[in-house]
């Protein structure tokens, strides 16, 4: 037997060898910007799982388009269990709304789990804002249609969805800016007027007061915020689920779908992921992968039913 042939049937044998996961770090790519409420839910994860596992983890953000960006390089990423994406329930709007979507939302990845879930979205308005109340708000609006405006983490997004659904249930005109990210630190210094968000990712500037929530899209008030007021006291409609969730790439074999559900709860569970999640008003729900996929799907059938009247597309 010559020398490279050898060389190359030991190769073949040492990656024959190799366990499901390689012992290289996880990559997490996070398609909104660093600083953004997801990605430092990330942060907080990525040490979480470092001290569960003992494998390092790489948060990746690629911000753009609509998180399409960072969602299609993980679509396209070899299944080998060393890269994941973690995004928002946004991934099934998104599956509807963009038109020329550069993967196939359901059969383009692998679901692993769905993560954490909080308490819908509220509205959200500088710590200066002159609007102290949701009356006060709406009041504004109905005075001046189209005056006042709300940023979006972009279009199609689940941060723009709410904010059109409230218009159209409060009967009011708000001026739409989308963001290539998100919206917050303007938010804060008042260079635009309002935005809709999950209060777990921005729950550190509402109690530090530089931002101030107005009114909430859950049933029922935050235990957080007891006087921030439900959308449904006001008859106002505009309920998107907040939550969040792991998917893999395409064709993920199923031995790597197990052992990466498995790590990934082992860190979800550490204290102080747990306590990071909690004290943002959400809560860890760990998912399975087939009840995590079956929900997936129903998602985006439902959003093909609902979305569709907003008349929002885009390319």
């Amino acid at each position: 037997m010559t020398l490279a042939r050898r060389t190359v049937l030991s190769a073949g044998a040492l990656l024959a060898a190799r366990p499901a996961l390689a012992e290289e770090s996880l990559r997490i790519v996070v398609p909104f910007g660093a600083g953004s409420g997801t990605d430092n839910s990330m942060r907080v994860f990525a040490e979480a799982y470092r001290t569960a596992n003992g494998r390092n983890v790489i948060v990746d953000n690629k911000p753009g388009g609509g998180t399409t960006i960072g969602s299609l390089e993980v679509s396209r990423a070899r299944p080998d269990g060393n890269t994941v994406l973690y995004t928002t329930g946004g991934h099934t709007s998104s599956a509807v709304l963009i038109r020329k979507l550069p993967y196939d939302p359901i059969e383009g990845f692998t679901p692993i789990t769905l993560l954490t879930r909080s308490q819908g979205f509220g509205l959200i308005v500088s710590g200066k804002s002159p609007f102290k109340t949701l009356e006060q708000f709406l009041a504004a609006a109905r005075a001046e249609p189209g005056k006042l405006n709300y940023g979006s983490s972009g279009i199609g997004n689940t941060t723009h969805l709410v904010g059109e659904l409230f218009c159209r249930s409060a009967n009011v005109q708000l001026t739409h800016i989308p963001y290539k990210t998100t919206p917050i630190q303007d938010a804060i210094v008042g260079t635009i007027d309002s935005f809709f968000v999950s209060p777990s990712l921005v729950i550190q500037y509402l109690q530090a007061g530089a931002l101030r929530m107005l009114g909430i899209s859950s049933p029922t008030r935050m235990a957080q915020f007891p006087d921030v007021p439900a959308f449904g006291e006001f008859g106002i409609e505009a309920d998107i689920p907040a939550w969040s969730g792991f998917w893999g790439p395409a064709k993920l074999p199923a031995p790597i779908v197990d052992q990466l559900y498995k790590s990934l709860m082992k860190a979800a569970r550490e204290k102080s992921f747990e306590d990071y999640v909690r004290g943002n008003g959400g809560e860890v729900v760990g998912e399975p992968p087939a009840p995590f996929a079956a929900y997936v799907t129903s998602e985006i059938e439902r959003y093909r039913k609902v979305l569709p009247p907003l008349g929002i597309q885009t390319d």
